[in-house]
């Protein structure tokens, strides 16, 4: 196929891949039944005008909330979920990088299941206290680097520490990977997502876990990025290298169910120093050379 057609793949979710797929999200919504969504993004997004031209076709139906930080915090998540509850909303659409989608999965979680977000850290046994009855999550992200949209955690910010949510009730109901929505993504923001990104595929082929199939997965999606995150960086409206740099994306989350490493291991509790907002590609960025 082309840069220019949309593929459906259905893998941990089902995604629908490529120019134009964002433009899917009232027909999603309809099939999974969802009348009153809260659009989770966060005010830089938004105020670009991605977000607004992404929802522009639900009208009043949907109801904001914009207050995603940098690295996603339990009150954001408790603000957001007040936010859900007051509109009666039924579903979560994440408009924005991982850090959206991830504050969305935590909103998904808290709205359905009672009790502290800590309870549900995977380090504190919370993979059994997640049920199906997770609301649903529709995820359409606007950068190319932490692949959350196809992913079944979330790294939520719980006081000083940075905590892993995992469940396969997690995985977003739809994933709608639209390059076309990163065209304008600033340099900077393309090289540090790049970046994880790219991580995501080395580490996860390092691992000395056993799974071929995402070793597969990862060989491809480090080949892509290592051919088209520079020219994505320099020449932002390269459609060849925004598909492939958000297709490298979502492959490098796709292969990660493997497992990662030290790279990750250090820059997670680093984005978590409070007051101190590190961007968690640049953390990966600065770390991997040390780490390989």
């Amino acid at each position: 196929m082309t840069v220019e057609g949309i593929a459906t793949i259905r893998y941990l979710t089902t995604a629908s891949f490529g120019y134009g797929a964002a433009a899917l999200l009232p027909g999603v919504l309809a099939e999974l039944g969802l009348r009153r969504p809260l659009l989770v993004t966060d005010r830089g997004v938004r105020a670009s005008g991605i977000a607004e031209s992404v929802a522009a076709p639900l009208g009043r139906a949907a109801t904001w909330f914009d207050g995603t930080p940098p690295n996603p915090t339990e009150e954001a998540v408790r603000d957001a979920v007040e936010a859900y509850r007051g509109a009666g909303c039924d579903g979560v659409v994440a408009i924005g990088g991982g850090s959206s989608i991830d504050l969305a999965k935590g909103v998904a979680l808290l709205a359905t299941h009672a009790g502290p977000l800590e309870g549900f850290a995977a380090v504190n046994g919370g993979l059994e206290r997640i049920t199906a009855a997770v609301a649903p999550v529709v995820a359409i992200p606007t950068t190319a680097g932490t692949g959350s949209e196809v992913g079944r955690a979330a790294m939520l910010n719980v006081g000083d520490r940075k905590l892993d949510v995992i469940s396969p009730h997690l995985f977003p109901a739809r994933a709608l990977c639209d390059p076309g929505l990163t065209l304008g993504l600033p340099p900077a923001l393309t090289a540090a997502t790049g970046m994880d990104a790219l991580t995501h595929c080395i580490e996860t082929f390092l691992s000395p876990l056993v799974n071929p199939p995402a070793e597969a997965i990862a060989l491809d999606g480090a080949a892509r990025a290592a051919a088209s995150l520079e020219r994505a960086v320099a020449h932002g409206t390269d459609r060849r290298a925004r598909w492939d740099m958000m297709m490298a994306s979502m492959e490098g989350a796709l292969t990660f169910q493997k497992g990662l490493g030290a790279v990750h291991g250090m820059a997670h509790p680093l984005g978590a120093l409070p007051g101190l907002p590190l961007h968690h590609g640049t953390l990966n960025a600065v770390l991997l050379p040390a780490v390989l």
